[in-house]
């Protein structure tokens, strides 16, 4: 790697001068290449492990992976994500001391703590797996996630220096590299009939592993050498009470969020066992497909808004967030409705006829995930204008709401009931983000939303009637043919409908791009 002059290189860690749109299109392609490259590697995983285990084994693995990330949130004590509010003004400032001072408090702090953790966990990895897992095989297990809970909090360092300085190539590139060698090591076991719940555990560390070490490589090349290396590390008394401030409300927010994602999944495993565990763990996976696509971009609204927002641009933030209410509101009732229509056939053709139950959890909470893309916008607006307190509360309330539905709903319905339960439970989140955030709000275009809204109807009434019997009777490899088909061609109707609002779009990034 060829390296610049050091002032030149400066100017490049985050261009200054490129535009809002610039930044939207140019980090965008590499968003959405990595994550159509990143995204269907973990459902290549998950496909050979759902054909070479049972569903209880299933539900026991990802069970286990769940409850290691859960934990995970106490690793840093909020330090990490502390780096991406406060990293970004750094660079703005080119204060490099304070950047490495800052980086190296976050590092010990999470060496400390995630060694800490993790041997706890060792050491209770029988007791939970006789009184929680109620498994043998999940000592173990545990065990060896262990190592992939220690590994992936050094991962997510190297990540997160690279995300704050919007280097989105480096980012997903090497989380692109984890996961397409725990491919590797997937296949690997299936194809030499080696493979076990054990053994697949152990194709997880050996991403990992790879992951930092590509990722270290990279950090020290691109950032180290040419930023760092000569920048001093000193002890800042009020920044380290600023960002300990800032990381007691992290950890809340993150503890309250984790738990949030995690809890209906916990509760199954110990209120129905592993078997619905299984079933549901693979609901999320379908129910995830989306997020591959809207996940990089609401992602890196973060940095985005921090950084205007320390610019003192609030009406470029108001900008962003109607745009983006405006065709994520679209998106997520298409979406909803397409999952819906086909959930039990997107189960079987993914993870097996064994698996269609997962396609009916799906049905359940379909039509709330338009609420979780709206949310997903505000609290990025929120994390990025540095109002965690508030994340913290709205999130605290949702997960009140969450627990308490998910006991009702679970005694009553079984594991279809936590599925509905979480889709309640975005509601009031959804409700109190965008009450947070009406500042940054001139209006919802509802003409655009219900024209979609009607359109929608209609195309899954006929998808209902008229496309679900043909997946009866066909292979898994037909059955994908016929569900890409389907989606090509319910898309086309909304591309035709909203062709002038796309030419508006368009113009308001050219809007944006000339006001700098």
């Amino acid at each position: 790697m060829t390296f610049f002059p050091y002032n030149i290189q400066l100017s490049k860690m985050l261009n200054h001068s490129e535009s809002l749109a610039e930044k939207f299109i140019r980090k965008g392609f590499w968003l959405y290449l990595f994550s159509f490259l990143v995204g269907p590697l973990g459902y290549v995983v998950k496909i050979i492990l759902s054909a070479d285990l049972t569903v209880e084994e299933i539900g026991l693995l990802y069970g286990i992976i769940g409850l290691v990330m859960l934990l995970g949130v106490y690793h840093d004590l909020g330090l990490t994500e502390s780096l991406n509010f406060f990293l970004p003004k750094f660079i703005v400032q080119k204060d490099w001391t304070r950047f490495k001072s800052l980086v190296a408090y976050s590092l010990v702090a999470q060496l400390v703590t995630s060694i800490f953790i993790g041997l706890i966990l060792f050491f209770s990895s029988g007791y939970l797996a006789e009184h929680y897992f109620r498994s043998p095989e999940a000592a173990s297990v545990i065990q060896i996630f262990c190592l992939f809970f220690l590994g992936m909090n050094l991962f997510s360092m190297n990540g997160t220096i690279f995300w704050v300085t919007q280097n989105t190539k480096l980012q997903k590139g090497t989380e692109f590299l984890r996961m397409i060698f725990v491919v590797f090591f997937t296949m690997g076991l299936y194809f030499m009939n080696m493979g076990s719940l054990i053994t697949y555990a152990w194709t997880w560390i050996g991403g990992v592993v790879v992951g930092i070490g590509f990722g270290s490589y990279f950090m020290y090349r691109s950032y180290y050498v040419p930023y760092l290396k000569d920048a001093e590390i000193i002890y800042d008394r009020e920044l380290i009470r600023k960002v300990i401030k800032y990381a007691l409300w992290v950890v809340l927010a993150a503890n309250v969020g984790t738990v949030l994602g995690q809890v209906d999944m916990q509760l199954i495993i110990y209120l129905l066992g592993t078997r619905d565990a299984g079933y549901y763990t693979n609901y999320l996976s379908i129910i995830a497909i989306p997020f591959i696509i809207i996940t990089p971009i609401i992602g890196f609204l973060f940095p985005v808004i921090s950084e205007l927002h320390g610019k003192w641009a609030e009406a470029k933030i108001a900008t962003i967030k109607n745009l983006f209410y405006k065709y994520f509101a679209v998106l997520g009732i298409a979406t909803g409705m397409f999952m819906f229509v086909f959930g039990p056939a997107m189960a079987s053709i993914l993870f097996g006829e064994k698996f269609l139950m997962s396609g009916v959890i799906l049905q359940y909470s379909a039509f709330f995930i338009v609420l979780n893309f709206l949310l997903q916008i505000n609290f990025q607006i929120l994390a990025g204008v540095g109002r965690i307190q508030e994340r913290v509360k709205i999130l605290g309330v949702g997960l009140v709401v969450n627990i308490i539905l998910n006991l009702i709903l679970i005694h009553y319905y079984g594991v279809v009931g936590s599925a509905l339960a979480v889709g309640l439970s975005w509601i009031p989140i959804w409700y109190l983000s965008d009450k947070a955030t009406r500042m940054y709000s001139s209006g919802f275009d509802f003409a655009f939303f219900l024209k979609n809204l009607a359109l929608t109807t209609v195309i899954g009434g006929i998808s209902w009637y008229y496309l679900t019997p043909l997946f009866v009777g066909i292979s898994r490899v037909q059955g994908l043919a016929l569900i890409t088909g389907i989606v090509i061609v319910t898309v086309l109707p909304f591309v035709v409908l909203n062709m002038k609002e796309g030419r508006l779009f368009m113009g308001e990034l050219k809007k944006i791009k000339k006001g700098g």
